[in-house]
């Protein structure tokens, strides 16, 4: 078989590498090789131009090397007969809750006005914080790794709502909102967690009214996807509420403009897309057991629903 690697990670010399290695006796090309695309029956992307889609005429499978699966889902050219893997990596998710974890206490445990306080060198008194019990989480988009950070939560003693759109067989120890309970989710939450993928749907999902239903003291951290969050409402609604705070780690474009309002903003906390990262040597371990699957049945079932986009 022929795999086609293509991906904008900062470190794909290292996962091709790696790939090569451990999908012995398969060639892996890029496209820099200038392959001829139509021997290609598996590809590994992340971001692919969408005009090669069109010229994979023989594609049998593709791995997504992220995550979310839009960058396949919106390219015109992706047939959607093609089944799809997306990254299950357990070590994605247990980086995505570390870093969940760091922006909840950053905020529960006031460091943030510790760190402004050493900047002005003015020695503060002690500051009033809540315990984990004291404190209701909410999880918007409970799958994969939405569920593994609500769980982990859930054990370290927070109090965890959950938010999941579609009906499932799912069991977490924590609350379930479904459909039309989602306003009533919102406003319970002392921290808004939005793990939502990229869909028609989610969009822009967090916008005024959403912001208007939040508690006026709390927190959202975004580790999802930019799209759903509307940039300009958020500024609007901090301009209104002093004790309201973001930690927002995807954009709608990213890198984001140095004009932008975020970056000066001090009740808005940027990291550049690095809640979880794709781990080089779990992630191909997941592939290549989903390649063997494909390589004995000579078939295998998509896990993205494409109606849902995710």
């Amino acid at each position: 078989m022929n795999i086609l690697f293509y991906t904008t990670f900062a470190n794909q010399r290292e996962l091709l590498k790696f790939i090569k290695k451990k999908f012995k006796g398969v060639k892996v090309f890029t496209i820099k090789d200038k392959v001829n695309l139509k021997k290609i029956e598996i590809a590994m992307v992340f971001n692919l131009p969408n005009s090669y889609f069109k010229k994979l005429v023989n594609l049998k499978l593709i791995f997504s090397l992220g995550a979310g699966v839009d960058h396949i889902l919106n390219s015109p050219n992706y047939n959607n007969k093609i089944p799809i893997i997306r990254m299950k990596d357990p070590n994605m998710r247990k980086r995505m809750f570390n870093h969940t974890l760091s922006q909840i206490l950053y905020y529960q445990l006031k460091l943030q006005v510790y760190q402004e306080s050493q900047r002005k060198k003015v020695w503060l008194k002690e500051q009033d914080t809540l315990l984990n019990n004291q404190l209701t989480i909410g999880i918007l988009g409970v799958g994969y790794l939405g569920s593994f950070i609500g769980i982990q939560l859930h054990r370290l003693g927070y109090n965890v709502l959950g938010f999941k759109n579609s009906s499932s067989n799912l069991k977490v120890p924590f609350k379930l909102f479904r459909g039309n309970q989602i306003n009533n989710f919102i406003s319970q939450c002392d921290i808004l967690i939005s793990i939502l993928p990229s869909t028609q749907k989610t969009i822009d999902i967090i916008n005024k009214n959403f912001l208007k239903i939040m508690k006026k003291k709390s927190l959202l951290i975004n580790i999802g996807r930019g799209l759903s969050l509307n940039e300009e409402d958020l500024i609007n609604h901090l301009k209104l509420n002093s004790n309201f705070y973001a930690s927002l780690d995807v954009f709608k474009n990213e890198p984001i403009n140095k004009n932008h309002k975020f970056w000066s903003h001090p009740n808005i906390t940027i990291t550049p897309h690095i809640a979880s990262i794709t781990d080089i040597e779990s992630s191909i371990e997941y592939m290549y057991k989903n390649y063997l699957k494909f390589k004995k049945n000579g078939k295998i079932k998509s896990d993205v629903n494409i109606k849902k986009g995710y």
